[in-house]
């Protein structure tokens, strides 16, 4: 497989991603405030098991806080979200709110 095609079939994985697309509508619907990593994470994941033991929550949580990082870097890249690498804090942009069609920009 050519690096080529590589790259366009997780481009295609990305932009259809299930958290990539919930990341996307949590900043619409805050649109005009930023949130964290933790605070997207959090609001992503918001069904936690609580029968799992400390150190599996904390595993877990690390695990989504990296497929939420990586959501957010695509979406940067892709020019739908500002992400400020000093503060990890990401803000939606005209771009990301045309994407999810949101209704700010009928206002």
């Amino acid at each position: 497989m050519h690096l080529f095609s590589y790259m366009n079939k997780n481009r295609i994985i990305m932009e259809t991603s299930p958290v990539v697309l919930k990341v996307l509508q949590i900043l619409a619907d805050r649109y005009g405030t930023s949130c964290s990593l933790e605070e997207l994470t959090r609001l992503v994941n918001q069904i936690v098991n609580t029968s799992m033991s400390f150190t599996d929550c904390l595993y877990v949580e690390k695990m989504h806080q990296s497929s939420i990082l990586d959501a957010l870097l695509y979406l940067n890249d892709q020019g739908l979200i500002f992400l400020n690498s000093d503060t990890d804090r990401s803000v939606i942009t005209i771009k990301g709110l045309m994407k999810v069609n949101y209704k700010v920009l009928c206002n």
